[in-house]
């Protein structure tokens, strides 16, 4: 049994040294915000009032006028259009943070296109995060794990800058 107990111990800075941690998350969805806020992708799907890209695999499960929501495997994304806001207003940004007090990390980049912004929120009592990324008046939220954040983030981008009223 003891000579178990070295592999096991190396084992486990490896597994440690492997995750990322919230702080290296949160800067590379900021990361990902930012370049993918002028990143166009064709809308393929209609849904509601709009037209928008839906990521391979994914599927429409519910959809009024102006939210879609999303299935993707086990997660779930709510897509939102307020076809009165353009892509440079800050309208939905500011509303995403009327409560701050769970924020962990927020931003917003002005790209040739739009406002493309990010909210990161830790939620009470949970390992996850909302998780909320748009342009404009454009905006895609979810729930997700740490390590998840900044994939996600590139997902609901190509989402968010794909849209358009129809």
């Amino acid at each position: 049994m003891k000579c178990y107990l070295p592999v096991l111990f190396i084992l486990a800075l490896t597994l440690a040294g492997c995750s990322t941690s919230i702080d290296e998350e949160k800067d590379k969805t900021a990361k990902v915000v930012e370049d993918m806020v002028d990143h166009k992708v064709e809308p393929k799907e209609n849904a509601g009032d709009m037209e928008f890209y839906l990521p391979f695999g994914a599927e429409v499960e519910k959809e009024t006028s102006h939210n879609v929501i999303i299935k993707k495997g086990s997660d779930t994304f709510i897509l939102f259009n307020n076809p009165q806001e353009d892509k440079d207003s800050d309208l939905l940004y500011k509303t995403s943070l009327e409560d701050e007090s769970d924020v962990v990390k927020k931003g917003t980049v002005q790209g040739k296109d739009g406002l493309g912004y990010y909210i990161i929120k830790s939620i009470p009592d949970s390992e996850k995060y909302e998780l909320i990324v748009g342009v404009g008046g454009t905006k895609v939220s979810t729930q997700s794990d740490e390590g998840d954040l900044s994939d996600h983030a590139k997902m609901m981008m190509k989402m968010a800058t794909s849209v358009k009223g129809s």
